[in-house]
């Protein structure tokens, strides 16, 4: 029969390398394990997870599956981690349950026995949860279990498992005999072609219970006459190949290999929001740019504020241990200088509003500063000045209006503070625009020359731009034709990421500037649609802009922390979706963002513990679709039902003893 079009899409998500998980707690799955070595059967119950996702599922399952006999802990963690992703279905949690049996945590395998048998509604597991009842020392609720267990059309692999805990419980109770018969009477009705590993285990516990009730010889001879056991041979088949599933599909998130720092020759960085907050450092950015020159990488500090000069930038740096010099400060009004030398000539008259860091700059490049329109000057330079006052900046307007050339400094909206956002030197421009109808010549970000010129500040030719801010910092670095590294310290949080507009994504996200001595892997687009990147959970965005963390969907007015790749996948999936619905962004939540070795950073489905409810007999829908299914299937082969109830147990034993009776009357 030709394999479904879901067996043949699954084929296609399928890996042999080594997964290691974001997640500490999630055993790593060596290479050369395929989901392929999965029953079919349980591989089709996975089909309603994403494909990488699946195949990471599918692959702990397998290991679990290999482990269980070896090591029953390791193969627990594997089982849990498979649940840990797909909760809610039954092979999984049957998985769970079993490794959870095999490892002895008893009480946890009843819950997960519970849930399996809810999801199936059948008797699965009733031999596996009857044990457990013995394991916790509850021998009479065993017994209680089996009794109550309906075994017509039980495979004969389920009775006899049923048949080995029931003379166990048998035996702790103290009922050594009736264990024994349970066993012979087993033994007694099965088929003659009837697997002789199940002939084996019921004579192994026929033995043991030989030995409870003193009949060693009879023991001995049983042991002697039991085959020995043939070891199944270890086959491995590996015929599928690593990354199958992932396609050609672009990004503008970059990947390197190699630490950015060993890629490019010079970091243009950010203040505001990458380097300090405020008058307040940024943790780790000091030491981070520190690093970076011992690496061999020269440094920029590029701003939009003109109101300081190169050497009050380099002072304030070296107040939190940046180990800066003025020469490597690219400010606002060094840039609009250059625009100037463009369009007027040297030593023209200049009528400037803003602080000292303009006004010496301008002085320095052999411009002459006037105080009013009447001086007749040829253009007007803004930049920011926190003193600003309606006169003078009516006093430019008014020159504007005779003919002058207008420059910014930039044109930045607003300016991060402590208390929030205060306007920023854009904000000031529009005023004098709207007044003058005449639109300003801009330096600064997010224009490129900046960017072009701090880099030649230092001789710089493989830059690479860092900051916090999406239409200045990334913006600008885009329009200068370099790559950028969005840090999380400043105004663009995750979110902003995720649903950036073309034009405004960088090449690299990064949590600060340590980024910088960071390998940085490769988003990779899955067929399915679904995106990872390195050691990232599964994201994927449904056609109406829902996002999922491996087949767990966010919630958009909550606030969730993922691991750094994580995010970087998400970055990529918001984008593609954006690209691909007309710049429709997706329906991101609030994101806290955690180092990849932070276990708090995994998003992970609340696993659903179905209990049985006492008394709880109503017929729901889910009862009603099994009903729907088993009418489908074909009619069972007859097993034979070979337990025996309470009452053919009392007869067994009668006709124990009267045997006994006449065995000793015979002898006297």
């Amino acid at each position: 029969m030709p394999p479904s079009h879901n067996q043949e899409q699954y084929q296609n998500y399928a890996s042999t390398d080594e997964y290691v998980s974001p997640n500490p707690n999630e055993p790593t799955i060596p290479a050369g394990v395929s989901a392929q070595e999965l029953d079919a059967a349980a591989l089709r119950a996975l089909t309603t997870l994403s494909g990488p996702n699946k195949d990471i599922v599918a692959r702990h399952l397998v290991m679990a599956g290999q482990l269980i006999d070896l090591d029953p802990e390791l193969a627990y963690k594997h089982a849990f981690a498979a649940s840990a992703r797909a909760g809610r279905v039954d092979v999984v949690r049957e998985a769970t349950a079993l490794t959870a049996y095999a490892s002895g945590r008893y009480d946890e395998a009843l819950r997960e026995v519970r849930a399996v048998r809810r999801m199936r509604g059948d008797n699965s597991l009733r031999a596996v949860e009857a044990d457990c009842e013995r394991g916790l020392g509850r021998p009479e609720k065993a017994v209680e279990i089996i009794d109550q267990t309906e075994t017509k059309g039980m495979e004969l692999s389920e009775q006899v498992e049923l048949i080995l805990v029931s003379s166990g419980a048998r035996a702790d109770l103290g009922q050594n005999e009736v264990g024994l018969l349970i066993v012979d009477d087993a033994l007694a009705v099965l088929p003659a072609d009837t697997d002789p590993f199940l002939l084996r285990r019921l004579n192994e516990v026929k033995i043991d219970r030989l030995r409870e009730l003193g009949r060693d010889d009879e023991a001995d001879e049983l042991e002697s006459q039991l085959p020995e056991e043939i070891e199944d041979p270890d086959i491995v088949d590996i015929s599928l190949y690593a990354d199958a599933d992932v396609d050609n599909k672009r990004t503008q998130l970059r990947a390197m290999s190699t630490p950015l720092v060993e890629e490019f020759d010079v970091a243009l960085f950010d203040l505001d929001g990458t380097a300090w907050n405020g008058d307040e450092p940024i943790e780790h950015a000091a030491d981070a740019v520190k690093e970076a020159r011992e690496a061999g990488m020269k440094t920029v500090f590029v701003t939009n504020n003109a109101m300081r000069s190169p050497r009050q930038v380099a002072d304030k740096l070296n107040t939190m241990d940046f180990e800066a010099d003025p020469s490597m400060v690219m400010t606002s009004a060094m840039d609009v200088i250059a625009l100037m030398k463009e369009r007027i000539e040297d030593g023209s008259k200049v009528f400037a509003i803003g602080g000292d860091g303009l006004r010496i700059a301008l002085t320095e490049a052999g411009y002459e500063l006037v105080d009013s329109a009447d001086d007749e000057p040829v253009a007007v330079v803004q930049g920011l000045d926190t003193d600003v006052n309606w006169a003078l900046m009516s006093e430019g307007a008014f020159a504007i209006q005779r003919g002058a050339h207008f420059f910014a400094t930039n044109l930045d909206a607003t300016l991060p503070q402590e208390r929030g956002f205060a306007l920023g030197n854009g904000s000031l421009v529009v005023a004098i625009e709207h007044a003058t109808g005449k639109r300003a010549f801009a330096a600064g970000k997010p224009e490129p020359g900046i960017y072009q010129r701090g880099a030649a500040l230092v001789g710089g030719e493989k830059p690479i731009a860092v900051g916090d801010r999406l239409e200045t910092d990334i913006l600008g670095a885009v329009r200068a034709g370099m790559p950028a590294m969005h840090v999380l310290t400043g105004v663009h949080d995750a979110q902003a990421i995720v649903t950036a507009p073309r034009g405004q994504r960088p090449s690299f996200l990064a949590l600060d500037i340590r980024g910088l001595q960071e390998t940085h892997p490769r988003a990779k687009h899955h067929l399915d649609n679904s995106w990872t990147c390195g050691v990232s959970q599964v994201v994927r965005i449904a056609r109406r802009g829902g996002i999922f963390v491996d087949d767990v969907e966010l919630a958009e007015d909550e606030t969730y922390t993922i691991t750094l790749d994580t995010y970087r996948a998400m970055a990529a999936a918001g984008w593609d979706y954006s690209d691909e619905n007309a710049g429709e962004t997706p329906r991101c939540p609030k994101l806290t963002v955690v180092p990849n070795d932070d276990e708090s950073g995994i998003v992970v489905a609340p696993i659903e513990i179905l209990e049985d409810a006492e008394g709880d007999e109503g017929f729901t829908s889910c009862d009603e679709l099994l009903a729907v299914q088993a009418d489908e299937l074909d009619e069972a082969l007859e097993t034979p039902a070979f337990l025996p109830g309470e009452e053919e147990l009392e007869r067994l034993l009668a006709e124990t003893e009267d045997d006994d009776e006449a065995g000793e009357t015979q002898g006297e």
